[in-house]
């Protein structure tokens, strides 16, 4: 896979990322499929990284982790065994049907993005503001709402 393109302007990074989101969407299957793992198969995915979500590296619990298709439904991925991989909720939950250079610009810019509200900068404090707000909102939606951790750890 070759790297992304250097960009330098606002305009077309966001024509980039709008391009990308329509490339994928594009492709989109209308095929809805749904498939039950049985035990033995769970298993022989969860052994595949060694019991670690292959995306972030968590340490999984054998009956607890999600099977993530490495080529997704929507984009025609198949149930077999080897289009699967043990990973976290978290990390399936936001891998979603990402293209790959998708994937690659949000792992960029949210990279980046923490690294401005770890400096506190103009811009770190506006995306962390904001992005709180979000997640205040997105918790409200929950059935069960968790408590909010207001304290470092």
């Amino acid at each position: 896979m070759d790297n992304l393109p250097f960009i330098i302007d606002r305009q077309v990074l966001q024509k980039e990322l709008i391009l990308l989101r329509q490339l994928r969407k594009k492709s989109k299957s209308k095929n809805k499929r749904s498939y039950i793992l049985t035990k033995s198969e769970r298993r022989l995915i969860f052994e595949k990284t060694d019991g670690k979500c292959h995306i972030c590296g968590q340490i999984l619990a054998q009956n607890k982790f999600e099977a993530d298709h490495v080529k997704s439904h929507s984009q025609d991925g198949s149930n077999k065994i080897d289009n699967f991989l043990p990973s976290c909720k978290t990390c399936n939950n936001y891998r979603w049907d990402y293209l790959a250079d998708e994937l690659q610009w949000i792992l960029k810019i949210g990279v980046w993005a923490r690294t401005e509200i770890e400096r506190s900068t103009i811009t770190g404090n506006l995306i962390a503001d904001n992005f709180i707000k979000h997640e205040i909102k997105r918790e409200k939606r929950r059935r069960n709402p968790r408590p909010a951790n207001i304290e470092f750890k």
